[in-house]
Formats: structure tokens, C-alpha cells, sequence
């Protein structure tokens, strides 16, 4: 748990880590459904742009308990992720054209992502990063995978120059998005991107479920934006051309969906066997009803560092 009921001004002047402007007084208490947890996350929404927060945001050691052994970016080794691998790249190449330069995935669990980029678009260099204990770098598939484990700083030393920086459900999941991607953005060349997807906050889908909408994945999820304070923040650090859109993401319904079982105050949902495959199924009928809504509750974004 997290306590007692806070202050009214602890809320109201509590700043939006999305948009960097005030917060209002509307806040919920969201419990983990998807590993037990018995911590419930706080979330602060912001009047102004509609993202939402956790207040008070947990402490870097406390956040990292928040993760079990089993948590499933570690997994991905089906095929439901190398079908979603191959999308990401197919994407990404589109994107990137025939532009040289190193790719950074960020929050790369096992390195699953660039391990499949390096077999099916080996003309590049990868790099794949996770937070961790200790810091470490080992290289893989022939020298073309750097993994790197440890803390940020270890990281942005061991990086070189980066034509691509991709964070696929990472940036909701950072306790200072802001600082973490201004120092980011510096390790991009001039005109390099900045990718990802995340969650919604204010879609369909998280109206439909309210704290049990897989977007607020608590207590893991720090922040989770709105397409209006995406785009703000972004902005704030300095990128340009910034692109915010709907996106195709059957999971995220399937644990929203698998949640509604649930009867007690927390729960787990097994992301594998038959009933996983079958929430994804269904999640996946239901996928081009929330993105013709108008309001997904995945977005894609896309941004670049300025050339001068």
C-alpha cells in the first residue's frame, strides 16, 4: 500500500512530468493485475494536457522490485514476438531509408528486437540497452549486437552516435522521461530519430476500463501520456517534426480484457498457453474498432533531433 490519502495540495502542486505545467486534484489508487503486487500506484491526472503520473513517484530501488523474474519483456521469444519484431523493423527501415548509422533500443530486455534486426537487416550496427545491477557490454550476432547492461551514464559512455533510438512500452515505465531524453537526444546525430510506442492516457480504452485498462500497468508504469502531452514533452526537449498516431497493439487489449476475470483487489495474467493466445485473438478482433475510434489506446510516436 501506499499510505494515507494525500493532502489536496500535495496534489494540485504536484508538476506533470508530460507537459511540465501544473497538475489538478483528480488522482486514483490503481492495483497490479498483471504480477500481484501488493503496492498500489498513485496516479495524478494533469488538468492541462490529460497525462497521468505516479505521486509520489517511486524510488529507483523501489521501482526495480516492482519487477519480477518472470516479467514478460524478458521472455519474447515466441512467435507472436517475432512477428511483432518484424514489424517494428519493417517500420523503422521505412523510416530510416538507406541512412547509415547505429540503432539503440532501449530497454531491449534480452536484446530479442536487435538480435532480429541484425539477422534480417545486417548492414547496420545495434545496440540494445537494460538497466541492471552492474555494468557490462557483450557483443553478439558477429559483432553486430552490442548489448549493454548497468546504470544510464554507463550506457550514454559506451554509446556511439546514433542514427535511430527506439523505445518500444519503455518511456511510461522512466521516473524522469524528461531528463532521461534530453540526455538521449544529445546521442543522436543531427537529424537522427527518436521512436516509440506507449499507451494512451484519455482513449478509448482506458475510459472503457478505467484501473483496470492495461495502460497503467501499476505499479511499473510512471507516467502514462496523453497524445497531447507526448507531443508537449518532445517538444519541451527539443525535437522536431514530432508525429503522434494510433497504433496496432492487440496485447494491450488482451491484458484490459483478461483483467475484467479478475474478482479480487490485485491479480496475474499469464502471458502464454492457450487463454493468452485467445485474449490476444480477441483483442485482435477488437483492434481495428479502437483505432477507428479515434481515440486508440496505443500510440506510435516518431521525432527527430534538429539538423543544426
Amino acid at each position: 500500500m501506499i499510505g494515507a490519502e494525500p493532502e489536496p495540495s500535495a496534489l494540485t502542486e504536484a508538476v506533470c512530468e508530460a507537459c511540465g505545467r501544473g497538475a489538478g486534484d483528480s488522482w486514483i489508487e490503481v492495483p497490479d493485475r498483471e504480477y500481484a503486487q501488493v503496492y498500489r500506484a498513485r496516479f495524478v491526472h494533469c488538468r492541462d494536457c490529460g497525462s497521468a503520473f505516479q505521486s509520489p513517484m517511486p524510488r529507483p530501488q523501489q521501482l526495480a522490485s516492482f519487477y519480477p523474474s518472470n516479467y514478460h519483456s524478458m521472455q519474447g521469444e515466441g512467435l507472436l514476438a517475432r512477428m511483432k519484431n518484424a514489424q517494428r523493423v519493417k517500420r523503422l527501415a521505412s523510416m530510416i531509408g538507406d541512412a547509415d548509422g547505429p540503432w539503440l533500443d532501449y530497454g531491449c530486455g534480452k536484446g530479442q528486437f536487435v538480435l532480429y534486426a541484425a539477422e534480417h537487416s545486417p548492414s547496420r550496427k545495434y545496440f540494445g540497452y537494460e538497466i541492471a545491477d552492474h555494468n557490462d557490454v557483450s557483443e553478439s550476432a558477429g559483432g553486430a549486437v552490442t548489448l549493454v547492461s548497468g546504470d544510464f551514464q554507463f550506457l550514454l559512455h559506451a554509446l556511439p552516435p546514433c542514427r535511430l533510438i527506439t523505445m518500444n512500452h519503455v518511456i511510461e515505465h522512466l521516473p524522469d522521461p524528461a531528463e532521461t531524453l534530453s540526455q538521449l537526444r544529445e546521442k543522436l546525430v543531427p537529424g537522427g530519430i527518436f521512436e516509440g510506442q506507449t499507451p494512451a492516457a484519455g482513449s478509448l480504452e482506458h475510459r472503457v476500463f478505467g484501473t483496470r485498462w492495461s495502460g497503467y500497468h501499476a505499479p511499473r508504469h510512471t507516467v502514462v501520456f496523453s497524445p497531447d502531452g507526448l507531443r508537449k514533452l518532445l517538444l519541451r526537449i527539443g525535437f522536431t517534426g514530432v508525429e503522434v498516431h494510433g497504433a496496432f497493439n492487440p496485447a494491450g487489449l488482451a491484458v484490459s480484457l483478461a483483467s475484467l476475470t479478475q474478482l479480487g483487489p490485485i491479480g496475474s495474467i499469464q502471458r502464454k498457453g492457450a487463454s493468452w493466445l485467445c485474449w490476444v485473438g480477441l483483442g485482435t478482433l477488437l483492434s481495428p474498432l479502437d483505432l477507428l475510434s479515434g481515440a486508440p489506446g496505443i500510440m506510435n510516436f516518431a521525432c527527430r533531433r534538429p539538423e543544426a
